[in-house]
């Protein structure tokens, strides 16, 4: 009868924990998206010069989207992820402009800016 109480222990215990375990390959763990920090090369940036402004997006929070914007001038994604962008200018975007990237995830977004200056 001992033989039989052990044997029905062990099976219960593997059952149990097999019930357990959580099958990580098909939960993607995502946190609401946090944007540690928008940086950029340069902050001035002449129109028509051969040097662009680079601006690059550091986020957390898994599975992240970047959209970019800027209302006048040129964005480029530099990267697979979307998180580095290039910013060109014409002659009607002196002044300053500000670009914006918005990054979300299935949890939510956040926002940031940056202003980069566009001189003659």
């Amino acid at each position: 009868m001992k033989a039989t109480t052990i044997v029905f222990a062990l099976l219960s215990l593997a059952f149990f924990s097999s019930c357990d375990k959580e099958d990580s390959s098909s939960n993607i763990l995502t946190e609401l998206p946090v944007i540690d920090s928008l940086t950029t090369n340069n902050i001035r940036i002449q129109f028509g010069s051969g040097e662009p402004a680079i601006l690059n997006c550091y986020a957390t929070g898994g599975d992240l989207d970047y959209i970019w914007g800027v209302d006048l001038g040129d964005l480029f994604t530099t990267n697979n992820e979307g998180s580095e962008v290039q910013y060109t200018a014409s002659p009607c975007c002196i002044g300053e402009k500000t670009i914006i990237c918005t990054v979300s995830n299935d949890k939510g977004e956040a926002t940031e800016s940056i202003t980069i200056t566009i001189t003659e």
